[in-house]
């Protein structure tokens, strides 16, 4: 089984531009892309070297579709959600709408397996990094999770990107920035992202609720001057004595992870991750009161790393297991 026709919706925002190269190169069979975006009309993407007309999302047509993706930079009618469910096509969530209902499962790279059903929540990006770290540990092991999250102005997409690097170079010249689209200058400032936290606290709590265990989860999240890369700090608290040496050992020997060394005077930052395919680790400790919690520090690309590799992996088990 391939899919042949997939409808992107945000195609033109900077995570749909990765998701265009992704699918490109995995060998899904996709044929054909149909383009949507907000104000889309007229402008076009560029899929297998050949451009694609991008249209309003207002007009979208899910007739031939197989496959519907709903990104978050550039779309915002959720109603066709609903739309697309009705029309029987495979829909990947990526706006935290399916993520709301109890009988949509919420998908990352991380996961063991995946419920059967034709629509999926996609775990954000630091959901997904803070997962592949946790499931390390045996199931069930795991009481709470503490997550304090620097988020990069790539949440915010293109525009958001475009806007620090305007700003920097404009304060960097003596002058005052533009009055910002956001409400906020973003260049060398730290903004709350207190709405946010909540959609964050709930995946992580259910991509960590294995066998039915619950794990309490709390999170807050800052939006920092950094263009691509998030950095996620947690405090793990666990049943038992947190056995550090076994969970170093996971990290280095699994492709997936770079561990930092304990005692190396170098940290993992997310300046020079963008288009790191890895997740780094670093500040790996027990605490000094507690042996049954640890503490480290999580960094990863919010784009290359986040929703578009979470997307072509859920397509290749799809396809095999022919949903």
């Amino acid at each position: 089984m391939a899919y042949k026709c997939v409808a992107v919706f945000g195609a033109c925002g900077l995570e749909g531009e990765l998701l265009l190269t992704a699918l490109a190169d995995a060998e899904l069979g996709v044929d054909s892309i149909k383009a949507y975006a907000d104000d889309g009309e007229g402008e076009t993407v560029m899929y297998r070297g050949r451009p694609v007309a991008v249209h309003e999302s207002s007009a979208a047509d899910f007739n031939g579709v197989d496959v519907a993706i709903m990104l978050t930079e550039g779309f915002s009618d959720l109603s066709l959600i609903d739309l697309a469910e009705d029309a029987g096509v495979v829909v990947l969530d990526c706006t935290d709408t399916l993520a709301q209902r109890g009988d949509v499962a919420i998908y990352c790279n991380s996961s063991a397996d995946i419920e059967g059903g034709r629509l999926f929540a996609i775990a954000d990006a630091v959901s997904s990094h803070v997962a592949a770290v946790l499931r390390l540990l045996p199931q069930a092991s795991i009481r709470s999770v503490n997550v304090a999250v620097a988020q990069p102005v790539s949440v915010w997409g293109r525009s958001g990107v475009e806007t620090l690097a305007a700003e920097t170079a404009r304060l960097l010249n003596g002058q005052v920035p533009e009055e910002s689209s956001f409400g906020q200058q973003l260049a060398f400032n730290v903004l709350a992202r207190q709405e946010h936290s909540a959609a964050l606290e709930h995946s992580l709590a259910s991509l960590l609720g294995l066998g039915g265990s619950a794990v309490a989860v709390s999170a807050s999240e800052m939006l920092v001057p950094v263009f691509y890369g998030h950095t996620a700090m947690l405090r793990v608290s666990c049943v038992d004595k947190v056995e550090l040496a076994e969970v170093k050992r996971q990290l280095a020997e699994s492709e997936l992870f770079r561990l930092f060394p304990s005692g190396d005077t170098s940290e993992a930052t997310p300046v020079n991750l963008q288009g790191s395919d890895t997740i780094d680790i670093s500040a790996l400790s027990v605490d000094r009161q507690d042996e049954t919690v640890f503490r480290c520090t999580v960094v990863g690309d919010n784009l290359r790393n986040g929703a578009v590799i979470n997307i072509i992996a859920l397509l290749k088990i799809l396809i095999k297991i022919n949903i």
